[in-house]
């Protein structure tokens, strides 16, 4: 039987330093299967970000149990930690962390640079993930050359070259505005009906959470609420927005 992506259980964690005591996760149990899109939503200060990144291997609970494809994390030495991060785990932030000096299409190989994957396989995989996301005529542009939408989507494929099992996007169309959030939203959700890749978004838009076919909202370090419901058409949407207007077109 196929374990969880995902297997959390009275899972806490303490935050202590300079005399102060603060509780970011409180005994949080839940299980992901694979292939869920699940939206994590919750006020600033409600321990998503912290679930989020001990979701990541960046951060280690106090206690409680923490499972990736039923390896115990807590179990694994810093070495270890890394080595899954980068085997399982693919990661989309707010900002595109892009290299600016660095073609789009060697800013997508970084993950692979210091791995066992030769050099020919690193561009051919990394090529292989920016076809996935729409950028197969953009592979030797640079960062300042693409559109915020654009970059973006070199970030999703730089998280997609590692061949993840789990795709973590915190807060992905923060820096975009509402067409190409949209869009984004309408490339994670082809991506996981398509491959199956499990998705955990992070965001607190709560029209961008109903694209996730599961919503986990917390506060005060709980999860007070966690249900599955059939997941709005992103690309649908898309399809009904008016056609970009082009520059010169505005001008």
């Amino acid at each position: 039987m196929t374990p969880p992506v995902i297997r959390v259980e009275d899972l806490v964690k303490v935050y202590q330093g300079g005399g102060l005591r603060v509780t970011a996760l409180r005994h949080v149990t839940l299980s992901i299967e694979p292939g869920e899109f699940v939206a994590v939503m919750g006020p600033s200060g409600s321990g998503k970000s912290t679930f989020l990144n001990v979701l990541g291997c960046l951060d280690r609970p106090t206690s409680g149990l923490y499972e990736l494809d039923g390896v115990p994390v807590s179990t694994l030495s810093r070495d270890e930690l890394a080595r899954l991060r980068n085997d399982r785990l693919g990661f989309v932030f707010q900002g595109f962390n892009l290299l600016a000096r660095t073609p789009a299409v060697e800013n997508v190989e970084l993950p692979l640079v210091y791995t066992a994957v030769p050099g020919r396989e690193r561009r051919a995989r990394a090529l292989e993930a920016l076809g996935r996301v729409g950028l197969s005529d953009r592979t030797r542009h640079l960062p300042h050359q693409l559109s915020g939408g654009q970059q973006q989507r070199v970030a999703i494929a730089r998280a997609l070259v590692n061949r993840p099992s789990l795709l973590l996007a915190d807060e992905p169309t923060g820096n975009l505005d509402t067409r190409n959030g949209l869009e984004i939203m309408a490339l994670l959700q082809r991506l996981n009906r398509e491959t199956g890749l499990t998705i955990v978004l992070v965001t607190h838009e709560p029209d961008l959470a109903t694209f996730a076919g599961r919503e986990v909202v917390f506060r005060d370090g709980r999860v007070v609420h966690d249900v599955q419901r059939p997941a709005g058409d992103a690309v649908a949407q898309v399809e009904r927005l008016p056609p970009p207007v082009r520059e010169e077109e505005a001008a």
